[in-house]
Formats: structure tokens, C-alpha cells, sequence
């Protein structure tokens, strides 16, 4: 698997992930190429050796109470990539850009519903914290806030 920073040609492979990974939620096109060229996010890609995009994850950075923090938009990996490290080698990646532009750290939010993803980023130090964010998704399910402190 190949990682890189995604650009404006990736906008329609990135689009398609996204319908493809989060079919209710998936970010429409306008606002991925405003993504792909704003200054403050970062894209990062994974793609197979024949050249298909098959995960990426999206952060962006936002000052909060006077401080730069990175927020994780969107991890997507396709269903027959899971489970092969590609998440965590992304979540890893965007961790180390945000570091690298001093940023110490890092929110996201995740469904209430979706177990899974709770129990991957508390495996790699997210914790939940007490702010719920009800009616956060399209189908109405709540959404957890989760933070990570980078050192």
C-alpha cells in the first residue's frame, strides 16, 4: 500500500470513497475540493500499487480556546481493505503532519452507534470525552466527542 497527500485530482476517487464508506453521510463534492485546497486541511490517501484509492483520512486544523487543534474529519477505508492496518498507518500519518505544524491535539467525533470506531481510537489513546452531540448524523443518532493529547 502507497501513502501520499491527496490533491485536486483525487477529488473524484475521493468522492466515490466517500459515498462508498459512508453512504447517509458521505461529504458531496464542493465541499471535498474546498478540503483538497484549503491551507488548513490535510488529506492523506492510501492506494494500491495498481493505483486505486482505497482509504483516506481527512483532518483539519481550527484554533479553540486559543489554541491550534487538529480535528479528524473523515477516516474512510473501503470494506474489503479493513482490517489490514491501513487506518491505523493513516490515523499515524495525520497524527505526525498535525505534530509537525504544532499541534498537540486532537478531536473527533464518532457515532454514538458505531462501537467499532470507539474501540479503534481509544486503542490509539482517543478517549471519550462528556460532550454528546445529539441529533449530530442524518439519521439522527447522537455523536460522541473523543480527544487525544499528542506528546
Amino acid at each position: 500500500m502507497n501513502y501520499c497527500k491527496a490533491n485536486l485530482l483525487d477529488l473524484l476517487a475521493i468522492e466515490q470513497l466517500e459515498k462508498d464508506c459512508f453512504p447517509t453521510e458521505a461529504f458531496n463534492r464542493r465541499l471535498i475540493k474546498n478540503l483538497l485546497i484549503n491551507p488548513k486541511s490535510i488529506v492523506i490517501k492510501a492506494i494500491t500499487p495498481s493505483g486505486k484509492t482505497v482509504a483516506d483520512i481527512i483532518g483539519i486544523t481550527k484554533k479553540e480556546n486559543r489554541i491550534q487543534v487538529g480535528r479528524i474529519f473523515s477516516l474512510c477505508v473501503l470494506k474489503e481493505y479493513c482490517k489490514k492496518g491501513i487506518a491505523t498507518h493513516l490515523l499515524k500519518l495525520l497524527e505526525e503532519e498535525f505534530y509537525l505544524n504544532s499541534i498537540r491535539k486532537v478531536v473527533l467525533e464518532v457515532s454514538a452507534l458505531n462501537v467499532i470506531a470507539q474501540q479503534f481510537y481509544q486503542r490509539h489513546g482517543y478517549f471519550i470525552t462528556s460532550s454528546i452531540l445529539p441529533n449530530f448524523y442524518n439519521d439522527g443518532s447522537d455523536a460522541f466527542v473523543m480527544n487525544k493529547n499528542l506528546l
